[in-house]
């Protein structure tokens, strides 16, 4: 390692005390492991550890220009979040609402989260994973889901009044289709011994009392998409939404044609918004709610708009369905559904 010309006094005698620490080293003892050997020198290396105090201060004055003191107001506000992150109440101003054609926010809220949509989109443009037709089709499944989908999601969900929810895209089986499996009968749990409930590459859950609840199921596959994975993905999420359904239904009775799970499918460079419900007689419904197509670049102008009602229609549908579910479980505490069932979802057959 060859030290550079020092400028000031006080790079002499940090030079100085880095040479001469430099010289208790044995480059032969180096490996590509090693900052030193790569011409690095990081804060807690035998170099810097034993430079003088003045010296080590001087040398450490870059990183500690970018600290800053914490601020009480914020200590404040983190202690706030903690304390009353288990008692979060659902305001009265949301409650008793349902599906009737109308926003649940106001047009400043609506305007709000299109911001944040556009604001996703703009990132997506300046990208360059995807800013030609040949360079999305090399990208990989979760390369679309983690940089294009999952930050259009989470900007559509931001804030939403009717509590909290959270966003998971982890390698994990669905609570509700593992459930399903559990509860099949003795013969097909011995021929399904070693598989596992359905991995939605993302799911939107929320918490009741610790108890977790899906309440959509996003599918993707990658910008190429052939028919037959389409096909497959489709099925796929119905199932899925069947399952989650049943699940709450076990645990509380929402409002028939009202309350839904919600499904997403991205087949390509399409959005397909659907949702599951149950009528009065318990019977299934699926819906296709709505569909878009993903502006990856700035000559689509024409699919930003139908891409962000789309994503506004998912999250005033997430707020009713949370309303509702809420509603049903405070209601379930009092008075536990009777008579469930489990999810008639039949079960696929073994690939071989």
């Amino acid at each position: 390692m060859k030290l550079g010309a020092p400028l000031a006094d006080n790079d002499t005698s940090l030079y100085d005390g880095l040479k001469i620490n430099l010289n208790s080293i044995d480059p032969s003892e180096l490996t590509w492991r090693d900052p030193e050997a790569n011409m690095i020198i990081a804060d807690d290396s035998v170099l810097v550890k034993n430079l003088g105090p003045r010296q080590k201060q001087f040398f450490l004055k870059p990183r500690e220009n970018m600290k800053c003191a914490s601020l009480s107001s914020i200590s404040s506000k983190c202690n706030g979040f903690i304390n009353d992150f288990n008692s979060i109440g659902f305001s009265d101003t949301i409650r008793n609402i349902v599906h009737n054609k109308e926003w649940k926010e106001n047009e400043s809220k609506l305007l709000e989260c299109t911001d944040r949509i556009l604001n996703t989109i703009r990132g997506i443009w300046n990208n360059p994973a995807f800013a030609t037709s040949e360079m999305r089709s090399t990208q990989s499944e979760g390369t679309y889901v983690t940089d294009i989908i999952v930050p259009l999601l989470r900007a559509s969900l931001e804030d939403l009044p009717s509590g909290a929810i959270f966003l998971s895209t982890a390698e994990r089986q669905s609570i509700a289709s593992k459930t399903r499996r559990s509860s099949s009968s003795n013969e097909e749990r011995s021929i399904q011994k070693n598989l596992i409930g359905k991995k939605p590459d993302v799911m939107v859950m929320t918490k009741y009392r610790g108890k977790v609840f899906e309440l959509t199921y996003v599918e993707s596959s990658r910008v190429i998409c052939t028919k037959s994975k389409k096909d497959d993905d489709s099925v796929k999420l119905w199932r899925e939404t069947l399952d989650g359904i049943s699940f709450v239904g076990n645990a509380c009775r929402p409002a028939s044609n009202q309350f839904g799970i919600v499904g997403i499918q991205v087949a390509g460079e399409e959005l397909f918004l659907n949702v599951l419900i149950k009528d009065a007689s318990g019977i299934p419904r699926y819906f296709h709610l709505d569909q878009a197509e993903m502006p990856f670049a700035k000559n689509t102008p024409w699919r930003v708009e139908p891409l962000v009602h789309l994503l506004l229609i998912f999250r005033n549908t997430m707020i009713v369905n949370q309303n509702l579910l809420m509603q049903a479980l405070e209601q379930a505490d009092a008075r536990p559904p009777r008579n469930t069932q489990q999810s008639p979802t039949v079960t696929s057959p073994l690939r071989t």
